[in-house]
């Protein structure tokens, strides 16, 4: 008996091994596949690829992850909602569709408002190391176009430098900067949308082997602006760690609105709504389609915009109104923020291309047919409104004919001055903006500011139409993204590519681009109040000082005037 016994208890154990080795194996099969790997998150289970690129260490692949509920119907202009759990396994093999915009600003039409998407590209799966340093990318676009697709903005030089790198997409134009200016839309939804997908980051990245507490965001142009408006926005305290701002600054006028109540209702008529209230508005807006909402809200442009440069980019950030029991992601006017030093104190790198007006002058001008005779008759209209602290309509009269005088003297725009009107677009709309954000940060806080210029000239950046020698709006994002274009490993524009890149994810990883001086990497040092200090990213890098001081000079004491005289 007790033999029987002994053999049944042998046969037991046997066979409970073998059910666990065939459960483990079959759990090693959905879990430990390589190629296909699933991570588990509470939302639900999602199905990544591996990546093996040319010449580059694999990487992990999650698409089309969604953060949100689709903001459409009743949730159309309203602050996103956290996505829903969804049962089973979500592949996560593809991206997800871009939100609305125009097709002529994307290669194609895939755009939609069930949007909010994001991606995830790890080194490595979680278990096999330290969790790695995160990065955040925000894509620009005016606020009206882009995506946090891979099209022209592959991460892998990123992710070989050992980073998790995250990408987003957020409403654009009307559909995410529509505000009525009170309870009803009180605005910002896209950048509430940024704030979701930062707060899924710090909920999620661990289980894709990427560290929350070391979150740097980055972003170029309205990109650029928006890591600047999360610089400022309580809403987004504790959500990151470090910021890098490309292009773009809360400082430049146009990355706010002024009167966006008055653009929602222009909207509205154009369209036929007759009536005076926010809430009918909206919900008269609500039962419009997508599709003709769109092309109305983008061909509404108020009177007093319709010759600045940049016209159809309207749909902007805006203040919204402090309403007891809601939280706004902004209602100060960023100048005043900056001025007493609201703002979080982490790192901070920042900086400009050094002709970032070819793009302005190309796409404002040429672009939409006008004549530089044209644009030199309406001189104060056109750049009237890109002056930073122009809130009302008489701003700014007196110190256009200043302007025009500095940059011009006596001569009439013309082909033989488009560089000195490139300077001019340069200075008015970016560098002046950035340096002051720079200015104002560098001195309050805590924290290190570090400034840029990227001037290099290469093969990767976009053809420019004019003939301005500098690097144009836009020219730096393929020295840190790969776009397709193939460059031979040693030319120069890969050696530059490969720097941008080390730059980059040292900030990301240390707080310092430059934790280790060679001759090929100067020490690149903060930029402070005593110390002007900035790096020129060209053919070598450069540590200079002053950026364009007789130009920054010029306008600094037209802006203090400007201030004194409350213009």
């Amino acid at each position: 008996m007790r033999r029987l016994r002994s053999i049944a208890m042998k046969a037991t154990a046997a066979l409970l091994w073998t059910l666990f080795v065939l459960a483990t194996s079959q759990l090693a099969e959905v879990f430990s596949d390589d190629e296909y790997p699933v991570i588990t998150l509470p939302q639900g289970a999602l199905k990544g690829r591996k990546v093996t690129p040319d010449n580059l260490s694999p990487y992990y692949s999650f698409l089309g992850i969604p953060y949100g509920k689709p903001p459409v119907g009743n949730l159309r202009f309203k602050a996103p909602v956290p996505a829903e759990p969804w049962n089973g396994t979500l592949e996560a093999l593809k991206e997800g569709y871009m939100c609305k915009q125009p097709a002529g600003f994307i290669r194609d039409s895939d755009s939609d408002e069930d949007c909010l998407f994001l991606n995830v590209f790890t080194p490595e799966l979680p278990g096999s190391g330290s969790l790695k340093p995160v990065m955040v990318w925000i894509h620009g676009g005016g606020f009206i176009s882009g995506s946090g697709n891979q099209e022209r903005q592959g991460p892998q030089f990123l992710i070989n430098k050992g980073i998790v790198y995250v990408s987003i997409n957020y409403r654009l134009g009307i559909f995410g900067f529509l505000s009525t200016e009170d309870e009803v839309v009180p605005g910002n939804a896209g950048l509430k949308d940024q704030v979701l997908a930062l707060r899924w980051v710090q909920q999620n990245i661990a289980a894709f082997g990427g560290d929350p507490n070391q979150v740097t965001i980055v972003g170029e142009s309205a990109g650029g602006a928006s890591i600047h408006y999360h610089m400022l926005s309580p809403m987004s305290k504790g959500l990151f760690h470090g910021a890098i701002g490309q292009s773009g600054s809360t400082s430049c006028a146009w990355t706010i609105a002024d009167k966006p109540r008055k653009n929602a209702f222009l909207v509205g008529k154009a369209l036929g709504f007759t009536g005076e209230s926010s809430q009918d508005l909206v919900d008269f807006l609500r039962n419009v389609s997508s599709d003709e909402l769109l092309t109305t809200s983008i061909a509404t442009v108020n009177e007093e915009d319709q010759f600045r440069l940049m016209s159809k980019f309207h749909e902007l950030p805006s203040l919204e109104p402090v309403i007891e029991g809601e939280t706004a992601f902004i209602t100060e006017d960023p100048l005043t923020l900056l001025d007493e030093g609201k703002f979080h104190n982490v790192p901070y790198l920042t900086g400009v291309t050094s002709e970032e007006g070819i793009f302005l002058v190309t796409a404002g001008i040429f672009q939409n047919n006008r004549t530089l005779e044209e644009v030199d008759e309406d001189f104060s209209r056109t750049f009237k409104p890109e002056l930073r602290i122009c809130r009302e309509d008489s701003c700014g009269d007196e110190m256009i004919p200043k302007i025009r005088s500095f940059y011009f003297g006596d001569k009439p725009l013309s082909n033989d001055t488009l560089e000195e009107l490139v300077h001019m677009c340069t200075d008015m709309s970016f560098h002046e903006g950035v340096l002051h954000g720079v200015k104002k940060m560098s001195s309050l806080s805590s924290a290190p500011v570090y400034f840029y210029q990227f001037s290099y000239e290469g093969s990767l950046g976009l053809p420019h139409l004019i003939k301005v020698p500098g690097a144009a709006h836009g020219d730096d994002i393929p020295y840190i993204f790969d776009t397709g274009a193939q460059v031979s490993d040693d030319s120069l524009d890969a050696k530059v590519r490969s720097r941008m890149v080390t730059l980059w994810t040292n900030f990301i990883k240390t707080g310092n681009p430059t934790p280790e001086v060679t001759e090929e990497f100067p020490a690149w040092l903060p930029y402070t109040s005593d110390a002007t200090n900035y790096l020129d990213i060209g053919s070598q890098l450069e540590a200079k000082k002053d950026l364009h001081k007789t130009r920054m000079d010029f306008w600094e004491d037209l802006y203090s005037l400007g201030k004194k005289h409350k213009y």
